[in-house]
């Protein structure tokens, strides 16, 4: 049973959201062989789901927030639903708690499950200093950290990708 449910206040999404959209913004300017690259769909796996936990566990912490930056949070989904589009996973939760939570209805409208209705989203701990961001048009999400967070995700997970050339998630 999924015990998760929908961020339902501003006083939590808010600062998850501020960190996820500056993290986003500060990817701009990280050289590409800083950041670890992904398919964006990694997040529907076990093997990604076990990386954030591997990660978590690195660092000393238990908890952490996915959301979803686009669509909207706050005139698309916080409008519809008077809840926002992210989950706070605590350590007891398991790791079918977290995926039911992006196929978890939002009140009446399947198709707004953050599986299927979301174009950017984020993945980062609580608390901590790495970072998730993936942009689904791109077909491809980043790892970003501390060098020490780098290596280790590095060494754990074994289908990081080399993007081609010059290729800028955001920017």
């Amino acid at each position: 049973m999924n015990n998760i449910d929908f961020i339902g206040d501003s006083a939590t999404f808010l600062p998850l959201w501020e960190r996820a959209s500056a993290g986003a913004k500060s990817l701009a300017d990280i050289p590409s062989t800083d950041l670890l690259y992904f398919d964006s769909v990694d997040i529907s796996t076990q093997k990604f789901f076990d990386l954030i936990r591997a990660m978590l566990a690195f660092k000393g912490t238990t908890d952490f927030a996915s959301l979803v930056l686009k669509p909207d949070p706050f005139n698309y989904f916080h409008f519809h639903f008077g809840k926002y589009p992210g989950f706070v996973h605590r350590a007891e939760h398991t790791d079918d708690d977290f995926f039911e939570s992006w196929q978890k209805d939002p009140g009446d409208s399947p198709a707004d499950c953050l599986w299927a209705n979301s174009e950017r989203y984020a993945v980062l701990p609580i608390p901590g200093d790495w970072f998730v961001y993936s942009d689904r048009k791109w077909e491809m999400g980043v790892l970003s950290g501390p060098p020490d967070i780098i290596s280790f995700a590095r060494n754990f997970y074994p289908f990081f990708l080399d993007p081609r050339e010059g290729f800028k998630i955001v920017g």
